[in-house]
């Protein structure tokens, strides 16, 4: 007979949780009306591995630790960080950044910080030819397996007691890319053979698509509106000429088979997309990166967008409170006299080893 796990701490975080839920300094956060409203982000797992010192590995191997770790961390965000997030009751069931990376025959792993290793010589860097990709299988490509494994035991751990979230496919297809060719080889490629990378784009979006087809069949879902994440699409890697050329037809693809695009993320420059990112209808909130220009981005993107303006991780954790202040001051002057909608937060948070950031 199998060992039964010993849910005792899950049990006792749970009950914690539950507690720190319906507390008033929660209510207060599910019912305010902050402008802007603030959030203050943690990277996942490099900020927390730095934070409470466990292996990334167990993390991602041993469902049992890793709901109860995700409520500790949960329940110390919610203590420690006095920002407008409510607490919840859902888990991700995540493996990390890319697990879609692996639906290609790329290789994936987590370095003992928590930072991914991916592959780098995947045979289409080597020649260009689609045949190297087979089709994806959204039971047994890649890591699917063990990511219906790893949702399926989570579920039963959780017993219904918080929700389990699937996995999404969050690439729209460029990283992907970029992953699979090599950089490098693929800016060579816009120029000496487009059409390869127009059918590498259009392959990687058509699988994407049937995955999410899938992914509703078994969650027993319709698909829905969708969001991007694209590191790679951002200045000066990529021009405004290939986003025009190669990127945006596949993100419109990507909008008319879901119904709706209602988020962009790449962590860096998006500015010189901005009139071609406006095609996308539904896209009504755009990003300031902390490697962007926020005067640019008010001149780019109409009133009617929210923005969501993100400070650099050294801002919060390296800067003293006054340079830290005089920065945020900075970005209200530039927002002063707008009638914008705006959010504020940081992007993904580190502590700094020695030191309490928060």
């Amino acid at each position: 007979m199998p060992n039964t796990p010993d849910t005792s701490t899950l049990n006792q975080l749970l009950d914690q949780l539950k507690e720190a839920e319906v507390s008033e300094r929660n209510q207060a956060r599910l019912h305010g009306q902050a402008k802007p409203r603030l959030s203050v982000e943690m990277e996942d797992p490099i900020g927390w591995v730095s934070l409470f010192g466990y292996d990334p590995q167990r993390y991602f191997t041993d469902p049992l630790f890793y709901l109860e770790q995700q409520l500790r961390q949960k329940l110390w965000r919610f203590e420690n960080i006095n920002d407008d997030v409510p607490l919840n009751s859902w888990v991700p069931a995540w493996l990390g950044h890319y697990p879609e990376y692996t639906f290609f025959g790329l290789g994936l792993g987590v370095r003992s910080h928590g930072g991914p290793i991916l592959q780098t010589d995947h045979p289409l860097t080597r020649a260009p030819d689609l045949s190297l990709l087979g089709p994806v299988d959204f039971r047994t490509s890649g890591w699917m397996p063990r990511m219906l494994h790893w949702y399926e035991d989570l579920l039963a751990l959780a017993d219904g007691r918080v929700g389990i979230g699937f996995f999404g496919w969050n690439r729209g297809g460029f990283d992907i890319a970029v992953q699979l060719r090599g950089y490098e080889n693929l800016l060579f490629d816009t120029t000496e053979r487009p059409e390869f990378v127009h059918g590498l784009m259009k392959r990687l979006v058509e699988e994407r698509c049937r995955w999410c087809t899938a992914a509703a069949a078994y969650l027993g879902t319709e698909v829905g509106p969708t969001a991007i994440a694209d590191d790679w699409v951002a200045c000066p890697y990529v021009s405004p000429g290939i986003f025009a050329d190669f990127i945006l037809p596949r993100y419109l693809e990507i909008e008319a088979f879901h119904g709706a695009l209602v988020g962009f993320h790449s962590c860096g420059d998006q500015a010189p997309f901005h009139e071609h990112l406006l095609q996308i209808k539904p896209l009504n909130g755009f990003e300031v990166s902390p490697w962007m220009d926020l005067g640019q981005a008010l001149a780019n993107v109409p009133e009617s967008k929210h923005l969501h303006l993100f400070v650099h991780p050294n801002d919060v954790v390296v800067d003293s409170p006054e340079t830290m202040l005089a920065k945020l001051r900075a970005k209200a002057e530039k927002l002063c006299g707008t009638n914008r909608s705006f959010t504020l937060g940081t992007s993904g948070l580190t502590p700094i080893q020695g030191e309490r950031a928060f």
